[in-house]
């Protein structure tokens, strides 16, 4: 319990410190006379800046108590493909940036970009088990295949029926409300036609592919948890009585 508690004593104590200045900074500015001052960029930045190192601290928090935990107990066969997972995962987001095919890809491609080299940047900091260790675990076998694989589909499957009724167009479909209004029953069907028929053609299937990553990341994990629960619960085998 120690080891987890002297960084959360200290980076969270001064996470917690910058988020106090960022929420206590704007009455103590408020108090000052010259309105240059009070107006200036640097003034007006600090609880901005607070705000950004306290969530950097908590980042680093969350690395440091992760690394900890895991370190040398996570299977390399385990560690690896959930770093290739997250090393795909930027990939494609800057692909998706990057295509100037479908304009859905530039709202999602960044945070797919962001999430993927904030979650390899944490794993890589987990050190896993020596390649020699995963030759003394047992073989994955189908059971554990198909559970992970089961479970999986139903998390893709619920995030992705998640994300497609949040994102469902509605109006005025990307038109500034006053043009719209302007707009006669004909016109406001056509664009609305025309937005439907690019979120289910294009959208829809956009939304589904971005959902493969964390549906991925957790059949990786759950294909190895029911492999640790599954020798936990194995019976010992039973001694052989020697005879003669």
């Amino acid at each position: 319990m120690q080891k987890y508690l002297s960084p959360v004593k200290w980076l969270g104590g001064f996470a917690l410190l910058f988020i106090v200045i960022s929420l206590i900074f704007p009455s103590i500015s408020a108090g000052i006379a010259d309105e240059r001052v009070r107006s200036g960029v640097l003034i007006q930045s600090v609880p901005f800046v607070a705000i950004f190192i306290a969530v950097l601290l908590i980042y680093i928090l969350l690395i440091v108590l992760v690394a900890r935990r895991f370190n040398g107990k996570i299977p390399n066969r385990a560690h690896r493909p959930i770093e290739l997972l997250a090393i795909a995962g930027i990939l494609f987001g800057v692909v998706f940036l990057f295509q100037p095919l479908f304009f859905v890809s530039y709202r999602y491609g960044f945070t797919l970009v962001l999430a993927s080299t904030l979650a390899f940047i944490l794993w890589s900091h987990v050190v896993p088990k020596s390649a020699k260790a995963d030759a003394t675990l047992p073989p994955i076998t189908p059971a554990q295949q198909i559970i992970a694989a089961v479970i999986g589909l139903v998390v893709l499957a619920v995030l992705s029926f998640g994300a497609i009724t949040a994102n469902q167009p509605q109006e005025p479909y990307g038109v500034r409300q006053r043009v719209w209004n302007t707009y006669d029953d004909a016109r406001k069907a056509e664009i609305a036609d025309t937005a439907w028929s690019e979120f289910n053609n294009v959208d829809r299937w956009f939304l589904v592919v971005l959902n493969l990553f964390p549906s991925a990341l957790m059949f990786l994990l759950v294909r190895e948890l029911v492999g640790v629960f599954t020798v936990r619960e194995a019976p010992a085998a039973r001694p052989i009585r020697q005879t003669g």
